[in-house]
């Protein structure tokens, strides 16, 4: 007798096995019925969690902006200053494109730049991610340019 997965566990789950599907296949080349099979799983119970692909994708982006901020927004980060801040921030930041690199490129590869919705979802982290890192760039350089440089 299987047990039944949690919602909430299961949510994760597709999420992360859609992100490995889409990163391989590329959004328009990848079908619900790609992500139920990866996740084995029936379609129906995928379209439990997600009405749509693009509900799904949408998801996706939601998704990984969160992580990332997770990362670099971290109270130790905020608790530091001057050079040991812009330290942990940054090897933050690049932990995270390292580790979590199918979720960096659904936020900053082209992918998400060709549909205006998910470029918005995407645009939305993108912001965030500069507002944060903004602020780790070095006091010396003129505040213009840290946004630039953000």
């Amino acid at each position: 007798m299987s047990l039944r997965m949690p919602a909430a566990e299961r949510r994760e789950q597709l999420l992360a096995v859609a992100l490995d599907v889409f990163a391989r296949e590329g959004y328009h080349q990848t079908s619900m019925n790609d992500v139920a099979e990866a996740a084995g799983i029936t379609k129906p119970v995928l379209y439990q969690h997600f009405e749509s692909k693009r509900e799904l994708y949408l998801a996706l982006i939601e998704d990984a902006g969160a992580r990332m901020l997770e990362v670099i927004t971290t109270d130790e980060i905020a608790q530091s200053n001057g050079r040991r801040r812009t330290e942990l921030g940054f090897r933050a930041y690049f932990q995270w494109v390292y580790d979590d690199h199918d979720a960096f490129q659904l936020l900053f590869g082209g992918g998400s730049r060709r549909d205006p919705e998910f470029s918005e979802a995407a645009g939305k982290f993108q912001s965030q991610v500069a507002d944060a890192i903004e602020p780790l760039i070095t006091a010396d350089i003129d505040p213009e340019h840290r946004r630039t440089l953000a």
